[in-house]
């Protein structure tokens, strides 16, 4: 089927908040955020403390069954994802084994105020959003650390059983500004990052001044391209060509390199999959055409373009907020992070980028629970996630705003190239990130409606 030819590429679709980074290759860097921390993995010591944050989990008195999915000993948590996918099989399986490492230290710290986290794992396999929603309407208390590539088929459904989210991340137009959901690294419908796009104009001129963006046909990948047109123009970038191609690939990138040849373009904005890209980027070699720069999203932090481009994709920055694994030695949570998975699952996904997202959003939903004491309810957890205005997971990423849900005001480069990624200055002042206010867009543009409780005939009222 068509369906079946061109599902390959949707793991672009969540884009900036997603995709497998597996990375192992030890790279010269700068240092991480200061963090404190006890002993890494802390796997019995009862200490609750993650990077930065005190307290995630612990001991309590906890006596009360007081929502669904909880009980005086258990708190019986959701997590989507699509490993079962015969389309893509393991398809994000590291948001499954996020989970399941978090849920194990949290449970050795003493659980959550004494309940112990149970994870209920819904693989939703692509095609299986609403039934394995309905599940989760069921029988979980809330929603936390994960996604699902076809999750706009999910949210009304979920605001209708009035069952809230923190997720790992949001893919459609329809879930990322959804009701009832709490993003720690919001990739929303009315901000995007802009630092990025002035600091490339600054250094290359020329390439911003003659630019071109290229993007697979496919709506979600269509909603993305047109926001960074909206992001580069706005930072004086002139957009010279605009182009599309089979999200699977073209069977020939001469064409398109030598559509970009003759319109003299010499800076790329790319909205596609790494696989992709590093074809892209070995035609241009072969070519002889050489571009100033590709600007890209995290979903490429990925040695897949490292393994299939080499020296072709040196040419290439990927935008991230989360610090890379080749800083874990300098930054306490990302060396935190990895320990854990060496401790409770050393056969897991460790070195993915989606993984540590899925753990910034297990830590917001687990310091958000414990402050509700043993009243443990729906309500309170989502309150108290929604005062958040200033999260770093720990120190896993930069400063985020889940309150208000804007894009991150820091940023910084993963730049690609045959001994693996390497990260440019970019003038960092928290960190490895260049953090200021002036570094966030807020868009103009219209790209979609997201779902909110009225439109299934619910009220902030029903959330109890």
């Amino acid at each position: 089927m068509a369906r079946m030819r061109w599902l390959g590429a949707l793991l672009v679709v969540a884009l900036a908040a997603s995709a497998c980074a597996r990375s192992s290759t030890e790279t010269e860097t700068g240092g991480g955020e200061e963090t404190t921390t006890t002993s890494a993995a802390g796997g019995g010591g009862g200490t609750g403390t993650f990077g930065t944050l005190h307290d995630v989990c612990g001991p309590g008195d906890a006596k009360s069954a007081t929502a669904q999915g909880v009980t005086a000993d258990s708190i019986t948590v959701g997590t989507f994802s699509d490993p079962g996918s015969s389309v893509r099989p393991g398809l994000n399986q590291e948001i499954f084994d996020t989970a399941e490492v978090f849920a194990a230290w949290c449970n050795d710290q003493g659980g959550i105020n004494g309940r112990k986290l149970v994870v209920d794992q819904h693989d939703s396999a692509l095609f299986n959003v609403r039934p394995e929603m309905a599940k989760a309407c069921r029988k979980d208390f809330f929603l936390v650390g994960g996604g699902a590539v076809f999750d706009q088929e999910g949210v009304k459904p979920r605001l209708e059983c009035v069952l809230p989210a923190i997720p790992g991340f949001a893919v459609s137009s329809e879930a990322r500004g959804a009701d009832l959901q709490v993003q720690p690294i919001p990739n929303g419908m009315t901000s995007q990052p802009f630092g990025p796009y002035k600091w490339l104009k600054r250094k290359f001129p020329d390439g911003a001044a003659r630019a071109g963006i290229l993007w697979g046909q496919l709506p979600a990948m269509t909603t993305t391209a047109h926001m960074r047109k909206e992001q580069a123009t706005r930072a004086g970038w002139k957009v010279v060509y605009e182009n599309t191609f089979p999200a699977t690939g073209p069977s020939s990138w001469a064409p398109f390199v030598e559509k970009l040849r003759s319109e003299k373009v010499k800076g790329l904005v790319w909205v596609a999959e790494p696989e992709l890209l590093a074809a892209l980027c070995n035609a241009l070699r072969d070519a002889d055409y050489k571009l100033d720069f590709i600007v890209t999203d995290a979903n490429h932090y990925d040695q897949k373009l490292i393994k299939l481009g080499a020296e072709a994709v040196s040419d290439v920055y990927v935008i991230g907020s989360l610090v890379p694994f080749e800083m874990a030695g300098e930054n306490p949570a990302t060396k935190q992070y990895l320990e854990l998975f060496d401790e409770y699952k050393p056969d897991g996904k460790s070195h993915a980028y989606l993984g540590l997202q899925g753990m910034s959003a297990w830590l917001l939903f687990a310091t958000s629970a414990t402050k509700c004491g043993d009243d443990l309810t729906r309500r309170c957890v989502y309150e108290n996630a929604r005062k958040v205005d200033d999260w770093t997971g720990g120190g896993l990423h930069a400063r985020q705003d889940p309150a208000r849900g804007l894009a991150s005001q820091c940023f910084m480069f993963y730049k690609g190239g045959a001994g693996g990624f390497t990260f440019p200055d970019v003038d960092p002042n928290e960190g490895p990130f260049n953090c200021g206010p002036g570094n966030i867009l807020k868009l103009k543009g219209d790209y979609g409606k997201s779902i909110t409780l009225a439109d299934v005939g619910r009220t902030m009222g029903d959330l109890k």
